[in-house]
Parts: structure tokens; sequence; C-alpha cells
């Protein structure tokens, strides 16, 4: 039988709106850019990376240009996030049979290859349900969210800035949870402050 193929799809086409005119995804972490850090961990499992990426935004392309993912080109970006997942799960599934895609925001500096590899096998014991980290004791969800070739219906459809949360309260019941003390898959950056407080924890 053939390996059961995983695909990552990284959303990198937002416009960074809160960190007062700079480009979170372009910021240096340990001397590499956000958004290469977080494709060049998730490459590591030799699984196929995907980036959505503005069509007009040609730093965040020859950031993408500089690792083996596969750069998609997302026109109008401002329609908001689901526009961006609906765009890439469409790309991504025209060229390359996956049968599953993990979900996740380029802005999560902590998200590692073991990370991601804990969360992936934690996944293919129940591959036909939508897998999501969930923090311990706490009701807060994560990233990146792995759904099953049987949403990538619903997931092409999708508009607005919701991203794919209807999907997920439609199948709250049945969501398969991955439970987890790992913040690697809860804290994002998005403001200057986030930043300097992240700098601080991992000084």
């Amino acid at each position: 039988m053939a390996q059961y193929q995983i695909g990552f799809l990284f959303l990198a086409a937002g416009a960074s709106t809160r960190m007062r005119g700079r480009d979170k995804l372009l910021k240096e972490i340990d001397g590499v850019p956000l958004l290469k850090r977080t494709l060049d961990e998730a490459l590591k499992l030799n699984f196929p990376v995907f980036a959505t990426v503005p069509a007009y935004d040609t730093e965040r392309k020859l950031i993408v240009s500089k690792t083996n993912a596969v750069l998609i080109e997302v026109e109008d970006a401002n329609l908001g996030m689901g526009h961006s997942i609906s765009t890439g799960v469409t790309e991504t599934t025209k060229n390359i049979n996956v049968d599953s895609l993990a979900i996740c925001p380029s802005d999560l500096p902590g998200l590692s290859a073991h990370a991601l590899i804990k969360l992936t096998n934690y996944f293919l014991k129940s591959p036909e349900m939508v897998c999501r980290p969930v923090k311990l004791g706490k009701s807060k969800f994560g990233h990146p969210v792995i759904f099953p070739q049987k949403y990538f219906d619903e997931l092409k459809l999708i508009k607005g800035d919701m991203g794919a949360r209807d999907i997920i309260n439609r199948n709250e019941k049945t969501l398969n949870r991955f439970v987890t003390v790992d913040d690697s898959y809860f804290i994002d950056l998005d403001t200057p402050e986030d930043f300097v407080n992240w700098a601080k924890q991992i000084s």
C-alpha cells in the first residue's frame, strides 16, 4: 500500500495589519525570517509543503523560493483567510494527490518538526477525522488543523475571514483532539510586543 500522504498548507497571505507597518513574516528570529523558519521545519517531514502568498508580495515570494515549498500566489488576498484557504486547497489538489491537508498560519515561531511529527502521528491513528491540537486543561485550540480528503471540496468553497471554523464547528462531536501541553501549537506572533515577549521567553 502506498504511503499515506499528508500535505502542509501554510497561510502567508495575510496583511500583518497589527504590526504597525512592518511585515511579521519577514521579521527574523535567530537570523531567519519567521516565514522561512516555519516552512523549513515542515519540510523536514518529507511531506509536500505549500505556502499561500499575496500575488503582489515579492518579498514573501522570494523567501518561499529559497525553500522547497511550493508557492501558491493568491489574487485578491485582501478577501480574507477563507479566500487564501480555498485558493490554497484548489491549487494544491490540482497537481498533487494528497490524502489530507494540514492547514496552518505561518506565524507560529515555536512550531518545530518534532511537534509536527507528534501531531501527524496522532492524526494517522484516525485519519478519517479532522484533527486539531487542544491545550491540556483549557478550551484553547491550536494549529495545524488536519483535514482528510473528504473535506477538500468544502474547503475550496470557504470565503471571508473566518477560515475553516464553520467546518470545524459542524464536526465538533467527531473532532479528533490532540491534547497537549506543548505551547508551540498555540503561540502566534501578531504585534511588535508579541515578538518582544517571545524573544524574552526563549532567551
